[in-house]
């Protein structure tokens, strides 16, 4: 609790921006549990280590206007809050401007007097100014707050989330459930969300979730300014997943807006996700991992390398996500952290920081049980703008990364890329299918289960990593990689036939279900992928660090 003195620096630049235009840096000192250090003083120097965007080679001198060398303020004794302190003085944290003129990738290399490390930052795409891209922007959009079972005032969630994760983009979800008992909750939260909403600089979504046990958990983040107050979103009033689409229908049809409905933690005894009834119009994305683990796979999944709490007794078929893409359900994968400990974008549930008295103070033992960091998503957006980021999520334009690391990631199948659809429309059953994945790793020092993120004398990243396609729910090929940038290509020449899920279906009494504990009788059959092909990416690095983008849909 009382150490607070710095271990490591992390380092936060935007994914991407355009030659020649100032963007900020950001240089956080972080003690052992991954909070800022409020005694950090140490010296640090900025150089650049950099990528021709198109053969990947190094680029010897590039065209940048770096920040000068710079020697931190801070106290003598620690703070387990440190950005609060406002005396000043850096407290562990200071912001750089600095612009790159050369197109390409680059990551800010920043070496550090206390430590004697050199720290990586978030790799930059940098891109020609003459063009109109699509930015990736990275955000939390599922967390809560003192509102209902956690830690912090919203305004504390909405100043960490911008001001020390570092998003570009988030919502703070809490439980209907326990605001139906608290008057004024509700219009307390879509007030701070609002108020916290700057276009441009730091994109806000009004939400709130809905925590039914039987059929699983929903998230629900909406596109306009206002959240649902008549009723609130709440399983005691909502008992049904019809109820909950009724709602949804009903408001956003009155207020012209979208919505999106989120599953998550499926695979969980307590919440098992029913995949039966979910509505395509509002499940268009599903949380892959969270302070929970990873739901991709069924817990004990040869392939589910990371597990996640509170396993049922037994495997259970047709909870993961997996598993709801071979019934035929198209969604995309993303990553929230569903933080309890008022740290949106970084939770510290997964060190030692995770206990009670640590501060946002919370008398909720929810902060405590979840030991795995929370994820991130980003997304490919026209602008840093409610109505830009709500469509890139919406059209499932999104890539997943398991803990606070911003890699690039980006996988096509001839040249279709993940969203709008995300489907390769074959001109037969047996044309072949190139698969091309791009992969920018993060150098950032990794969290990990019950592990704050470290670094030893001489670190240095390890980029040693392996790229999985996952295709129909199966390993289909693995590549091993040891470089920050690799773009891959493999081609796929076996027929395209799909899968099914009609052979793991239970049979209780005269109907069959998903699982035991699913109510909703079925038709095996039809939980097919009707002949169609599907591909998901994920990268497991050596570090401890995984991301994830797909599934992609071959058809014909």
């Amino acid at each position: 609790m009382f150490d607070n003195n710095a271990r490591l620096l992390w380092i936060h630049a935007p994914s991407t921006t355009y030659n020649g235009t100032s963007f900020e840096i950001t240089v956080e000192a972080w003690d052992p549990y991954e909070r800022l250090s409020a005694t950090y003083t140490g010296k640090v120097s900025f150089s650049l280590k950099s990528y021709n965007i198109s053969t990947y080679n190094a680029i010897s001198n590039p065209d940048a206007d770096l920040p000068s060398s710079y020697t931190f303020t801070g106290q003598t004794l620690g703070s387990d809050i440190a950005y609060e302190i406002r005396d000043g003085k850096d407290n562990g944290k200071h912001v750089f401007d600095m612009t790159i003129d050369t197109i390409g990738i680059h990551y800010i290399l920043v070496s550090d007097s206390l430590t004697s490390n050199t720290y990586y930052s978030n790799p930059i795409l940098v891109y020609n100014s003459s063009e109109s891209r699509k930015m990736i922007y990275w955000g939390d959009i599922h967390t809560h707050s003192a509102l209902s079972d956690a830690s912090g005032d919203p305004t504390h969630s909405y100043f960490y989330a911008r001001y020390i994760a570092c998003l570009d983009y988030y919502a703070l979800t809490d439980h209907g459930e326990i605001m139906l008992f608290n008057p004024g909750a509700v219009e307390y939260l879509e007030s701070t969300t609002n108020g916290a909403y700057e276009p441009h600089k730091f994109t806000t979504f009004n939400g709130m979730e809905w925590t039914n046990v039987a059929t699983g958990h929903y998230t629900c983040i909406f596109s306009g300014d206002e959240n649902i107050k008549s009723p609130i979103l709440s399983y005691l009033t909502l008992p049904t997943t019809d109820d909950l689409w009724n709602t949804l229908d009903t408001f956003t049809s009155e207020y012209g807006v979208q919505a999106l409905a989120l599953p998550h933690h499926t695979t969980k005894k307590s919440y098992i996700e029913d995949w039966t009834y979910i509505n395509p119009k509002y499940v268009k994305i599903a949380e892959t991992t969270s302070v929970h683990g990873d739901c991709l796979f069924e817990q004990r999944h040869p392939l589910n390398y990371r597990g996640e709490l509170d396993a049922p007794p037994e495997y259970t078929n047709g909870s993961s996500i997996m598993d709801a893409f071979i019934m035929g359900k198209r969604m995309t994968l993303y990553a929230s952290s569903d933080e309890h400990d008022g740290h949106p974008g970084h939770s510290l549930s997964h060190t030692r920081a995770y206990v009670g008295h640590q501060r946002p103070f919370s008398t909720w033992p929810t902060r405590i049980d979840k030991p795995y960091p929370g994820g991130i998503t980003g997304v490919h957006a026209d602008s840093l703008t409610r109505a830009g980021v709500f469509a890139g999520l919406y059209n499932q334009r999104i890539f997943a990364n398991s803990d606070h690391g911003r890699p690039i990631l980006d996988f096509k199948i001839n040249g279709t890329p993940v969203g709008d659809g995300s489907t390769f429309n074959a001109s037969s059953e047996s044309a072949h299918r190139e698969l091309s994945i791009f992969l920018v790793q993060d150098g950032a020092p990794v969290a990990k289960k019950n592990t704050a993120a470290s670094v030893t004398a001489n670190w240095v990243p390890n980029w040693k990593a392996d790229i999985e396609i996952l295709k129909n729910g199966k390993l289909w090929d693995s590549i091993t990689i040891n470089s920050p940038i690799v773009n891959i290509t493999m081609i796929d020449k076996d027929p395209i036939i799909g899968t099914s899920y009609e052979h793991s279906c239970v049979k209780i009494g005269e109907n069959y279900y998903i699982n035991r504990y699913s109510d909703n009788p079925i038709n095996p059959s039809t939980l097919t992928t009707k002949g169609f092909d599907f591909y998901v990416i994920r990268i497991v690095a050596e570090n401890g660090r995984m991301s994830w983008i797909g599934p992609i849909w071959a058809e014909y």
